[in-house]
């Protein structure tokens, strides 16, 4: 796109829209609590698809599981032409303790050029800079090749049960390339972390806590698997080193449950116990190979100990994703960042998954992942994003565009 066909483009970006649509966005409380009726992402997305079928856009609603939509929406250039693709999911995570909130942690307040509340930062600035960004090209006339199509799922937060089904149900096959937009303060990210999550079950026999011996407590080789995943984690940094853009592979423990289910108490030893890992992985790491690891640490914990049960299962996999310098996305991309900002783009990698992941995994499609906001501020109290980096945001994707 010319100097001049761009900055028609941005002339067309509504700030106080983009700003308004934010607010409004934080205020629908989209938190996924399947406990919960009406406890999910419907409402949001019904908005949504009302204001891009207003504004023009071809929209199209598909629901993943019951209240809980994806929303597809295109515009078409002049001529046909390559597809590309902006994400940004509309769930949310919890807001916590509300007590520990200094706002409204669903007002949408506006406090010294920032925008508070829960999914401020991750992601609803970031899924409305994309949609006034692409709101923006349609209202230039600018003329161009082929679509750009935005993709809006839910469940991002949880399995990424939205981005899954509309790989299946065929939109991505037509994406040759993709933004995820997501807080990244407007890095161009090239590369994701790969993820695992595990869950370990050990178990024994109930017993009483004064007579240990009558029982067989579960805890010691779970508490034995715990301390050994420290050794395992740092043979993997010692063998696989630090990644340019990614850091360090970890392996946490998360969650620790014993009993694994119903109520404990001090004097009693449980039958079960539970903990749940999450991995995280780099390019340079073989997945397999570190589950066929882990899984040998459980058997010979199991072999050792002679009486407790244990069980190792992988719940879910994400691998990472590389995209290299040389695709034309990230050219696309690193570009816009220039002629935004002025400055040199800075590359970096993306420390979790997002819903790329499977975008690049399962159909091979070239990534960026880039957005306003700060690293550190996704689901914490007191949530926000800066107006100013959300505004260069959306001219950051009007401009890839």
């Amino acid at each position: 796109m010319s100097e001049t066909l761009w900055e028609r483009v941005l002339s067309c970006l509504d700030v106080n829209g983009l700003v308004d649509m934010t607010r409004e966005l934080v205020r629908i409380r989209s938190v996924f609590d399947p406990e919960t009726e009406g406890a999910n992402e419907e409402k949001v997305a019904r908005f949504l698809a009302s204001r891009l079928e207003e504004w023009g856009f071809s929209v199209v609603m598909e629901e993943v599981s019951p209240g809980r939509p994806n929303v597809i929406a295109t515009i078409a250039g002049n001529e046909p032409g390559k597809t590309i693709l902006f994400e940004g999911h509309t769930d949310v995570v919890t807001e916590g303790d509300p007590d520990e909130w200094e706002v409204d942690p669903f007002g949408g307040e506006l406090k010294e050029g920032r925008i508070y509340g829960r999914g401020a930062c991750d992601t609803k600035g970031n899924l409305a800079a994309m949609i006034f960004a692409a709101k923006a090209l349609k209202d230039s006339r600018v003329p161009f090749k082929g679509r750009v199509m935005l993709c809006i799922p839910v469940d991002e937060e949880g399995m990424m049960e939205g981005i899954k089904h509309f790989i299946r149900r065929g939109w991505a096959d037509s994406v040759d390339a993709a933004v995820i937009c997501e807080p990244q303060e407007n890095r161009i990210c090239i590369s994701q972390k790969g993820a695992l999550r595990a869950i370990l079950e050990t178990e024994g026999k109930m017993a009483h806590g004064a007579m240990p011996f009558s029982g067989v407590n579960p805890n010691w080789a779970m508490a034995e698997f715990i301390c050994a995943l420290r050794e395992v984690a740092e043979k993997e940094v010692r063998f696989h080193g630090e990644d340019e853009y990614l850091g360090l592979p970890s392996i946490t423990p998360t969650m620790v449950h014993s009993p694994s289910s119903g109520r404990g108490q001090l004097n009693v030893i449980p039958r079960q116990s539970l903990v749940g890992l999450d991995i995280r992985t780099i390019p340079a790491q073989d997945h397999q190979a570190l589950k066929e690891a882990l899984l040998s640490l459980k058997e010979e914990i199991a072999r050792k100990d002679g009486k407790v049960k244990m069980s190792l299962e992988f719940i879910e996999e994400r691998p990472c994703t590389k995209t290299e310098k040389n695709e034309q996305i990230v050219h696309a991309a690193s570009t816009a960042y220039q002629v935004v900002t002025g400055k040199h783009p800075v590359y970096d990698g993306v420390p979790g998954a997002t819903d790329g992941t499977f975008l690049y995994a399962w159909k091979g499609i070239p990534l960026v992942t880039t957005g306003a906001g700060k690293r550190d501020v996704p689901h914490q109290a007191n949530e926000y994003v800066d107006i100013d980096e959300l505004v260069e945001a959306a001219r950051i994707f009007a401009t890839t565009a």
